[in-house]
C-alpha cells in the first residue's frame, strides 16, 4: 500500500471508493461534478448549504445543510413532498439517516477543520426515536473520523409546543455528543424554554416583524443564559448591520449568503456592500 492511501483520512478513503453512477442500484455515489448522492424511492438526493455569518466579523462560522431532490423525470421535488412520502416511521427514519449522512459526506469533505455543520430534524422521527436519539448517525461519524462537536442538532418550530418533551429529546443528543440548536417560532419563547433546556443555539426568524422589534432584548436574554441567537432568514440588505447593533452574533439568510452545492472557503462581508 502507498504512503499517499495510508495518509488519507477514513472520509477521504470512503468519498475516494464511491461509485460515480448510480448504475448498478448503489445507495450512494458519487456524480461527474465531485457531489454525493442518495436515493430514496424514485429520488435522487444530493446537499446544498446554507453559511452561518459571524457578523463581528464577517466570517462564515458553520453551514446549515437542506437536501435537494429530483424525481425521475428530472424535475425538482419539494423537501416537504419528499419526506410526506415516507409514510411510515420506519420508511422516515431512513430518509432522515441517509439525508444526514449525505450532508456529511458533502460537507466535511471539503470543509475547514474548525467548521460546524447544522443539521435540521423532522419532529416526526424526534417522536418516532423513542431515546438514545443520534446514536445510529454517531456510528457513521465515528465510523468516518468526524467529531460529534462539529454536528449541530436542530429541532423543527413545531416542537416548541412541548417544551417538557423538547429538553428530554435534546438531552438525548448532548449525552451522544452533539451540540443542539432549538427554532422558536417567537422570542417571547425563549423564558420558558431557559427553565427547560438551554440550547447551545436558539434561532428566530428575521421575517417576523415581532422578532426585529425586540431583538435586542432577545440578545441579551440568550446571552445572559450562555446561548448564541442566530437570526435566520435575513433577506433584506442592511438588516445584518442593525441585528449587529443590537447585539447579535450570528445570522443567516439570503443577503448573507443563499445555500450551495457545497461549502465555500471563508468569506468576509463588508457591511458597506450590503
Amino acid at each position: 500500500m502507498s504512503t499517499v492511501a495510508t495518509a488519507r483520512s477514513a472520509l477521504e478513503r470512503y468519498l475516494h471508493d464511491l461509485p460515480r453512477s448510480a448504475d448498478g442500484g448503489h445507495a450512494v455515489w458519487s456524480t461527474p461534478e465531485g457531489r454525493v448522492a442518495g436515493r430514496f424511492l424514485r429520488s435522487s438526493l444530493s446537499s446544498v448549504f446554507q453559511p452561518l455569518i459571524h457578523l463581528d466579523s464577517g466570517r462564515e462560522t458553520g453551514h446549515e445543510a437542506f437536501i435537494r431532490s429530483f424525481d425521475d423525470t428530472g424535475g425538482d421535488l419539494s423537501p416537504w413532498n419528499l419526506f410526506a412520502n415516507a409514510a411510515s416511521d420506519e420508511a422516515l427514519i431512513e430518509l432522515d439517516r441517509l439525508c444526514r449522512t449525505l450532508h456529511v459526506l458533502n460537507y466535511f469533505g471539503h470543509a475547514s477543520d474548525d467548521a460546524s455543520l447544522f443539521l435540521n430534524v423532522h419532529g416526526r422521527l424526534m417522536l418516532a426515536v423513542g431515546e438514545d436519539h443520534g446514536s445510529a448517525f454517531g456510528r457513521v461519524l465515528s465510523a468516518l473520523d468526524i467529531e460529534r462537536r462539529r454536528i449541530v442538532i436542530e429541532s423543527p418550530e413545531a416542537m416548541s409546543s412541548d417544551f417538557s418533551l423538547l429538553a428530554y429529546v435534546l438531552l438525548n443528543y448532548r449525552y451522544n455528543g452533539y451540540r443542539v440548536g432549538v427554532n422558536l417560532a417567537r422570542g417571547e419563547q425563549i423564558s420558558e424554554l431557559v427553565r427547560h433546556v438551554r440550547p447551545d443555539f436558539v434561532k428566530l426568524d428575521g421575517g417576523r416583524d415581532d422578532t426585529l422589534r425586540d431583538i435586542g432584548r432577545h440578545a441579551d436574554l440568550c446571552a445572559r443564559h450562555g446561548i448564541q441567537l442566530i437570526v435566520k432568514r435575513v433577506g433584506q440588505d442592511g438588516l445584518a448591520q442593525r441585528l449587529h447593533e443590537a447585539g447579535v452574533a450570528l445570522a443567516q439568510g439570503h443577503a448573507l449568503g443563499r445555500p450551495q452545492p457545497a461549502a465555500r472557503a471563508a468569506r468576509r462581508l463588508s457591511y458597506s456592500e450590503k
